[in-house]
């Protein structure tokens, strides 16, 4: 039977490479799992001022990261962006607003949720 030494900067032996693939795949899940929502944004925020943008109207320096915050919610696939799945998840977030009207959202969300 042959001992194999290994030595600094040479590689690392088939159990410990995979055992590190194992905690690496772990911390990433972790990470994943206890990560804030993308969309932490204010979604009573996000309403008014989408729906000043929907009427034409700017709510000035005060609706930029509001409006950021609905547009960078984009849901990919293999090969860009699956716009019906950003739509939905646009619109889930306009909607986790308790006190906006549900009409007025979709009318948002129809106009602004695959742009």
């Amino acid at each position: 039977m042959k001992i194999t030494t290994y030595v600094a900067g040479q590689p690392c032996p088939p159990a410990r490479l995979r055992a590190r693939k194992h905690l690496t795949a772990a911390l990433m899940l972790i990470v994943a799992v206890s990560a804030p929502s993308a969309y932490a944004g204010d979604p009573c925020k996000t309403v008014l001022c989408m729906f000043g943008k929907f009427t034409g109207n700017s709510g000035g320096s005060e609706c930029v990261a509001p409006e950021a915050d609905y547009f960078a919610i984009k849901i990919k696939k293999k090969r860009g962006i699956d716009w019906n799945a950003t739509a939905s998840a646009r619109g889930q977030f306009l909607n986790s607003c308790p006190t906006a009207d549900r009409g007025f959202t979709k009318k948002i969300n129809d106009k602004f949720g695959k742009s």
